[in-house]
């Protein structure tokens, strides 16, 4: 299917976000990225949107079609799945470009061509490899517009003429500034990949020095094992969106503690950005994209990848107390930099889709 000019196909201003996951929680990175970008389109044009798991967001789609959906908006945005896209979803995709409508589509991630850094941990996850590397083309085909956090992963899924949407900032989120406490926050999961054991080894380096330190972790239970084995300094939580404010408020800095792998170097943790609004100074290992946002900022300590390297950023933030107050009042300017924010990355999509 070839891209149509915008200037042929849009009839109306109005925008439909297209979101595979069901939003209950906003405990996930996915969907807080498509409620931001929801409120971001919002402000800027009328907006309409479908979201849930895979059968809900088929009844969906087709009530939406049959009230008459398609004449109310001139474009649609989608904000794919981690895994594959369902039938369905191609289906509906497929019928708004022959609507005329130019389609424009996130592509989120790529972890199906690095199974030797994350291997599969399920048989089921075979076939759903397998899924993910027939639809994926697919879609790409489907979209007028395909969008990617950054140019290494368009390059990883071979994209042609990818368009830069990273994540962006939320300027109205409370400055919190760097806490007064040595307390280190962590936003994230607790597996290997998240780097969340390395972040625990780091934490005893780190008490070794400064007694009083202590974690906050905000994220999934794990298992209660592994639960029980934690040090009594780390401190599970777990929240949403809505409650991060209380838990990051006394927090000096917040960490982001990946491994840095070949896929880790290009793509961009939405945490990070929220970290930057809320006026956090950060602690996160050097990963190519992760790195090239805090020099840009100048708003944190970029380290290696071990428990070593990440305990002396965390100490150099816990010691000096105006440093982590000036990679804070670096961070919240960053954050409110009108090319930083969500409604930046909605101009994007709009201006892309022709409807700006």
């Amino acid at each position: 299917m070839s891209d149509r000019p915008l200037s042929q196909t849009v009839r109306s201003k109005g925008v439909l976000l297209y979101g595979m996951y069901d939003l209950a929680g906003l405990d996930k990175a996915p969907k807080v990225r498509i409620e931001m970008m929801t409120r971001a389109l919002s402000a800027r044009t009328h907006t309409e949107r479908i979201v849930g798991g895979r059968f809900r967001r088929a009844a969906a789609s087709l009530r939406w079609l049959l009230r008459g959906g398609p004449r109310r908006v001139g474009v649609v945005y989608v904000e794919s799945v981690t895994t594959s896209s369902m039938p369905t979803d191609l289906a509906f995709l497929l019928l708004m470009r022959l609507l005329r409508k130019p389609v424009g589509v996130y592509f989120r991630d790529a972890y199906q061509l690095y199974r030797d850094i994350y291997p599969r941990q399920r048989r089921r996850q075979v076939l759903s490899d397998w899924a993910w590397r027939l639809t994926k083309p697919l879609l790409a085909r489907i979209a007028t517009v395909r969008y990617v956090q950054s140019a290494g992963l368009g390059e990883a899924l071979h994209l042609r003429r990818p368009v830069l949407l990273p994540p962006g900032t939320d300027p109205s989120s409370p400055d919190l500034g760097a806490g007064g406490q040595p307390l280190v926050a962590y936003v994230g999961g607790v597996g290997w990949a998240d780097g969340f054991d390395t972040l625990v080894e780091a934490m005893a380096i780190v008490r070794a020095r400064c007694p009083e330190a202590r974690l906050v972790a905000v994220g999934p239970s794990p298992s209660a094992e592994r639960r029980a084995a934690l040090p009594d300094y780390v401190d599970l939580r777990r929240t949403g969106r809505d409650g991060l404010v209380q838990v990051l408020t006394d927090a000096r800095c917040c960490v982001i503690p990946r491994p840095i792998t070949e896929y880790t170097n290009f793509v961009i943790p939405i945490k990070l950005w929220d970290y930057l609004s809320y006026g956090k100074p950060v602690v996160a290992t050097a990963a190519t994209e992760t790195a090239r946002v805090l020099e840009e900022s100048d708003a944190g300590l970029t380290t290696p990848d071990t428990a070593e390297g990440i305990a002396e950023g965390l100490l150099e933030l816990l010691a000096d107390e105006a440093l982590a107050r000036r990679l804070a009042t670096n961070a919240r300017r960053f954050a409110c930099l009108p090319e930083s924010t969500w409604a930046a990355r909605a101009g994007t999509v709009l201006e892309s889709l022709g409807i700006a």
